[in-house]
């Protein structure tokens, strides 16, 4: 069935792979970004690329599902301004949406808000789920103001949030510096690689997106994270196998806290979280072993 999505954030690293899935699928797509000039270029198929400061409400009637997919990178350096345009990318957008939505009552319109699992806390060995509370971290209380305005969303509109693991894709930065390290003959392993690494293959977050927008059954919190996460010292050696690059480095945690400052929180804390609800209704992932994502990205 074809139906008219509006993706926010659609310029951005997964936002323009997402459009580009709708477009491969024949659903037709409206943009809304910080610049749609760049949006034009990217997606000459799109039937309208708005900015944030355009009357793009003006195509509720016409939509079926709005996803927000707005966010500033995490992966710059924490400085106090760069953590407040962290914190605006994502709570701003969300309420703006939400916003609008509420105002809008002639029919129902499914709304996929974006969190991560930077929600939870750091965990150690113990195994993380949807019914676990929130840690006390930045990006923990980020996630949740995050959440919490998704959840102001009123009837007669469907809210699904998923929170993401990290993205494995070609073009992702922090992958691309560790196999730049391979090329001086070694990975580099953060801290003591025990703690626990949960990702998700860039094809299998498209398809759980689109499902989840397409299938009225979803509704809720959703972990869109692979159902075995691995600890950070395996993610690295499989990287070697595939390199046939054995040889790893380890880099103490006081030597990238000194590095990174509070950033070094997203790099040396364990969430070893599962997607318990995708699990119990059966969903199958396409990727669901390190192993067989790597290769396929960089293999």
């Amino acid at each position: 069935m074809k139906m008219k999505f509006l993706v926010a954030g659609a310029t951005g690293s997964i936002g323009s792979k997402f459009v580009q899935f709708l477009h491969s699928n024949g659903q037709e797509v409206y943009t809304l970004t910080r610049n749609p000039e760049k949006a034009q270029k990217l997606f000459p198929f799109a039937i309208g690329n708005f900015h944030w400061k355009d009357n793009w409400d003006s195509v509720l009637p016409q939509t079926s599902a709005i996803l927000n997919l707005s966010g500033a990178s995490i992966g710059k350096r924490w400085t106090k301004k760069y953590k407040q345009e962290i914190y605006e990318s994502r709570i701003v957008t969300t309420r703006e949406i939400v916003g609008k939505l509420n105002n809008f009552t002639q029919n129902s319109i499914t709304f996929f808000s974006t969190s991560a699992i930077g929600y939870y806390p750091d965990s150690g060995e113990e195994i993380v789920d949807e019914e676990t509370k929130a840690g006390e971290s930045f990006l923990a209380k980020v996630c949740v103001e995050w959440e919490n305005e998704a959840y102001k969303l009123k009837s007669p509109h469907r809210l699904v949030v998923g929170r993401f693991g990290v993205v494995l894709k070609k073009d992702d930065l922090a992958l691309q510096r560790i196999l730049l390290s391979y090329r001086f003959g070694f990975g580099v392993v953060i801290g003591t690689g025990e703690q626990w690494f949960s990702w998700i293959h860039i094809e299998d977050l498209l398809n759980l997106l689109y499902t989840s927008i397409t299938n009225e059954k979803f509704e809720g919190i959703y972990n869109f994270v692979s159902p075995n996460p691995v600890k950070f010292r395996e993610f690295i050696r499989e990287i070697g196998k595939i390199l046939n690059k054995p040889f790893m480095l380890s880099v103490p945690d006081y030597l990238i806290k000194l590095a990174f400052g509070e950033q070094s929180q997203v790099l040396l804390a364990s969430q070893r979280v599962i997607p318990k609800k995708l699990l119990d209704i059966g969903y199958q992932f396409k990727y669901s072993e390190i192993e067989k994502a790597l290769l396929d990205i960089i293999g």
